[in-house]
């Protein structure tokens, strides 16, 4: 059985500076990936400049997820009896994003033909839990091409389900506790075959700024924030990091994609937030019970509009979420048209519990039954608990596609007979009437 640690014990007693440590982002096995463009392992990148500025060990990198400067990620449908997955007799197709599983053992070939020293530990991540399935397919290619590397697991998978890793993975180490590495700058230099599109960044301002700086020595132009709360503490560090950058590059811009609560949103944040620099606004949703907090998007949008934002011309949208448990559909529908009404545009935000959490400890027993890569919030886990079917469910997306203006891929139909269908035909007809066409798109 491998060894279950934390962090800090890792570092001091299994690291030295005569390792090589490979740090390895696996690929993804979903059914759909809507924020390709945004992927980044950012733990890994602060683990890398830890352990080469803390360690002084050697440090490799190998993403399968990076994306190119598009912002594309390589796909393809998995193979044989895998290619679909049925889930409530729904049927989903399920792709792997993200480089082949092989790309692992021609890493290693070409380090071998190059002369150059072998890795004595892989290290491997992971964003979610119920993406397992992919980090114990890497544990098993490293421990194929690498016999003599210790197999380290790090990241949710082995915070979260530490058990269910030491049973699935042939790993020999699994960290359970998250490495406290935010002032560490991000070893963006471990991308040795081209940069990505963007920098994530997190809101320690000495930290962010240096970031920001050999970012844009890369021609990285674009930074999005990876926090919970962007507005932490009356917004103070984000305020910082934009004052201390915004002139340094002329197409320099910042990306507010999660954890900006418009309750937050203050006269002063919001002078920063309408800068030319902020390319896009992300809002959470924020509701009491089935209630939106509208007064706290209007007061939001105003404040913006105050300092200078040209709203919707610059892209703001709101998040609604989908396929919590014990809601009803009317709620939803009723959630999605107000956001469209405050904010010009809406993005369905799926749920998943995490491991643990609250909900997980609500609902165990319902849980308990649901394979744990079901758990994935594109399959919706809490569909029977909701008496909501997925093909209403999936009715809600082309709403959403219909309402943003964009179709993606299927005619939108109001004749399938689902209860979905029927609430947001009679809406539509109720509402859709009053809203101005909307000039923003749904993410995709």
């Amino acid at each position: 059985m491998p060894d279950s640690i934390t962090a800090k014990t890792l570092l001091n007693r299994y690291v030295s500076p005569s390792d090589c440590i490979l740090l390895v982002n696996p690929p993804v096995e979903e059914t759909r990936y809507a924020w390709l463009r945004w992927n980044q392992p950012l733990d890994l990148l602060k683990i890398g400049g830890y352990l080469k500025s803390h360690v002084g060990c050697n440090v490799e990198l190998l993403d399968f997820m990076k994306p190119d400067m598009r912002g594309q990620v390589v796909y393809q449908r998995l193979p044989g009896a895998r290619q679909d997955r049925i889930v409530g007799g729904e049927r989903y197709p399920m792709r792997r994003y993200g480089l082949s599983y092989s790309e692992f053992t021609k890493w290693v070939v070409k380090q071998r033909a190059a002369g150059a020293k072998l890795p004595t530990q892989v290290w491997i991540t992971s964003l979610c839990s119920y993406w397992f399935q992919s980090v114990a397919q890497i544990c098993r290619e490293a421990r194929q091409a690498l016999p003599d590397a210790q197999i380290v697991l790090i990241g949710s998978y082995a915070q979260y389900m530490p058990g269910h890793a030491a049973n699935t993975c042939p790993a020999d180490v699994i960290v359970t506790a998250l490495f406290n590495v935010t002032d560490i700058p991000a070893a963006l230099d471990l991308y040795q075959d081209g940069f990505p599109p963007f920098t994530a960044l997190q809101l320690e301002p000495q930290t962010a700024v240096l970031e920001i700086k050999a970012a844009l020595e890369k021609e990285i132009h674009d930074f999005a924030f990876f926090e919970e709360d962007i507005c932490i503490d009356d917004g103070e560090p984000l305020i910082e990091v934009v004052q201390l950058t915004e002139q340094l590059h002329k197409y320099m811009r910042f990306h507010a994609i999660c954890g900006l609560d418009p309750r937050k949103v203050t006269p002063k944040l919001a002078k920063t937030l309408a800068k030319k620099c902020f390319a896009n606004m992300h809002f959470e949703e924020v509701s009491t019970g089935e209630q939106l907090a509208v007064e706290a998007y209007h007061r939001a949008v105003a404040y913006l509009r105050e300092a200078g934002a040209k709203i919707p011309a610059k892209p703001v949208s709101g998040f609604v979420w989908i396929g919590r448990p014990e809601e009803n559909l009317d709620v939803i529908i009723a959630r999605s048209f107000k956001v469209l009404e405050l904010l010009g545009s809406f993005i369905f935000k799926p749920f998943s519990p995490t491991p643990g959490s609250a909900e997980h400890q609500c609902h165990a027993d319902y849980l308990e039954a649901i394979p744990h890569q079901d758990w994935s919030p594109h399959v919706f886990p809490f569909a029977e608990l909701n008496n909501i079917s997925r093909a209403e469910y999936n009715d809600l997306y082309r709403m959403a596609a219909f309402l943003n203006d964009r179709v993606r891929g299927e005619a939108f139909d109001f004749l399938k007979g689902t209860m979905g269908s029927e609430l947001l035909k009679e809406s539509l007809k109720r509402e859709v009437w009053k809203l101005e066409p909307s000039p923003l798109r749904l993410v995709d």
